[in-house]
C-alpha cells in the first residue's frame, strides 16, 4: 500500500467544503486569529476571467454557441456559455448510481465559492411553520430548535452578507435586516395589482444582493446579470465576500482540487483530519487538524461521513443512528408560463435592476389542506421582462450544428 503524504503543520480547523457554510467558517475563525485548513474539491475562481455580466454575445466567436457537449470554447456549461455555473450533473471522474427504479440528479459545483457564486440568491429566513410544522398540522416532526433561538443568527448573517427586503409582519415569511429593495418592474406591477385584489401576499423578494455599500462592497449597478457573476460583489458569494477576505489575514491555507475521501479518527472518538484525493496529482494526502468541519453539502458531507468507517465507527463517523445519507430534502418546483394581452403594443423599456424577481409570493395556503391535494401550500416566484436574443432565439436558428 502507498504511503499517504501528510501535512507537516497541524491546524487548527480544516473546513471542507467553500460554498455557503465553508465559506463563513473560514471567515470567522480567521478573523478570530485561528489557523484555518480549506479544502475544495474544485480549482481557484478567477471573477475577471468566469465572470461575464459585462459581456456581450458579440464578444465572442458564434455568440458563445454551445452544443451540450464541447463547444468552441471547452466543456460546456449546463446553462449556457455565460452563466458562471462550474460544474454540473455529470462530471468527469466522479461516478454516483442511484436506487433501482429511482431517478434523481446530482448537481455539484466544483469552484472556490461553489454554488454562491451562480445561485439565486433567495434568502429567506425559516419560520416556525418550517421547524414545529406536527405542532401546527400534525405531520411530520417538530425541530428541537425554534425560531427564536435561530433569529439572532440570520440577523448577523443579514447584516454581513446583505438583504434586500420589507418588514411585513407575516407569519410564513419573517422579517430581517434588510436593504431597501429596488422598484417593481413593469410586469411585476400587474401582478401585484391582482394579488392585492385577491388578497395574495406580494411582496419585495429577499435577495442576498446589496443595495447600499456593505463592508467594501459597491451597491448593485442593475445590470441585471446575476446569472453571469458579479465583479463589484454586489450579488453575495462566499469566494467574494469571504474566502477571499479570510486569505488575505494570513490565517487561511487554501486546498484546490483537493477532493476529501474521509475524516480521520483517534481511539477515542474524536476527529484529527482528513485524507483527500489530490486531484492534479491523483495522489491521497492528508491534513491534519484539531477541528473538522464538513462543508460540502448534504450529499458530499454525507459521502464523506459513510466512508470514515474504522472499527469504532463501523457505519461510519456520527452515524450510530444510521441515518446518515437517509432523509435528504430536495426542493421540488413546478414552472407555468402565460401570454399577457395587458402587454400587447406597450412600448419596449428597459428591464431594470437586478437578475431575477423583485417582487414574490411568500409561503402561503399552508392551512387549506382541503383546498389543495398536498399539505402546507407554496410560494410563487415571478419572472418577465425583456432580454436580449441569444443562442437559442428564432427556434434555435443560432445554434452550432456540426
Amino acid at each position: 500500500m502507498a504511503q499517504i503524504a501528510r501535512s507537516p503543520e497541524v491546524f487548527d480547523v480544516v473546513v471542507v467544503g467553500s460554498g455557503a457554510g465553508g465559506g463563513t467558517a473560514a471567515h470567522v475563525l480567521t478573523a478570530k486569529g485561528i489557523q484555518v485548513a480549506l479544502l475544495e474539491a474544485g480549482p481557484m475562481l478567477d471573477p475577471t476571467k468566469e465572470f461575464k455580466e459585462h459581456k456581450w454575445p458579440y464578444d465572442y466567436g458564434h455568440r458563445g454557441a454551445e452544443d451540450g457537449g464541447a463547444s468552441y470554447f471547452g466543456k460546456a456549461k449546463p446553462f449556457g456559455f455565460f452563466a458562471t455555473t462550474s460544474g454540473g450533473w455529470e462530471l468527469d471522474g466522479e461516478p454516483y448510481t442511484v436506487g433501482e427504479g429511482s431517478q434523481f440528479s446530482w448537481f455539484r459545483s466544483r469552484i472556490v465559492g461553489g454554488r454562491t457564486n451562480h445561485y439565486g440568491r433567495m434568502s429567506f429566513r425559516f419560520s416556525d411553520f418550517d421547524l414545529k410544522p406536527y405542532s401546527k398540522d400534525g405531520l411530520g416532526f417538530d425541530w428541537p430548535i425554534s425560531y427564536e433561538d435561530i433569529a439572532p443568527y440570520y440577523d448577523r448573517a443579514e447584516e454581513f452578507i446583505g438583504v434586500c427586503g420589507s418588514i411585513e409582519r407575516i407569519p410564513s415569511a419573517p422579517d430581517g435586516k434588510f436593504h431597501t429593495p429596488p422598484p417593481p418592474k413593469v410586469h411585476e406591477l400587474l401582478i401585484k395589482k391582482s394579488c392585492d385584489k385577491l388578497g395574495i401576499a406580494c411582496i419585495p423578494n429577499r435577495r442576498a444582493v446589496i443595495t447600499k455599500a456593505t463592508n467594501g462592497r459597491a451597491p448593485c449597478h442593475y445590470c441585471g446579470q446575476c446569472g453571469r457573476g458579479c465583479l463589484t460583489a454586489s450579488a453575495y458569494s462566499s469566494s467574494q465576500v469571504q474566502v477571499f477576505p479570510a486569505m488575505k489575514t494570513g490565517k487561511l491555507k487554501l486546498f484546490t482540487d483537493a477532493m476529501v475521501r474521509e475524516v480521520l479518527t483517534d481511539g477515542n472518538g474524536k476527529a484529527t483530519g482528513v485524507v483527500y484525493i489530490d486531484k492534479a496529482t491523483r495522489t491521497e494526502k492528508v491534513i491534519r487538524a484539531r477541528v473538522v468541519i464538513l462543508a460540502a453539502s448534504a450529499c458530499e458531507s454525507s459521502r464523506i461521513l459513510l466512508n470514515s468507517k474504522t472499527k469504532d465507527f463501523p457505519n461510519g463517523v456520527a452515524n450510530s443512528s444510521g441515518l446518515v445519507g437517509r432523509y435528504l430534502m430536495d426542493t421540488v418546483g413546478f414552472g407555468l408560463s402565460g401570454y399577457v394581452p395587458a402587454f400587447e403594443g406597450m412600448p419596449h423599456y428597459d428591464t431594470e435592476g437586478y437578475g431575477g424577481a423583485h417582487l414574490y409570493m411568500p409561503w402561503w395556503l399552508w392551512d387549506k389542506h382541503d383546498k389543495l391535494d398536498f399539505p402546507r401550500g407554496y410560494h410563487i416566484e415571478i419572472g418577465g421582462g425583456y432580454g436580449m436574443s441569444g443562442v437559442g432565439s428564432y427556434h434555435g436558428a443560432a445554434r452550432r450544428h456540426g
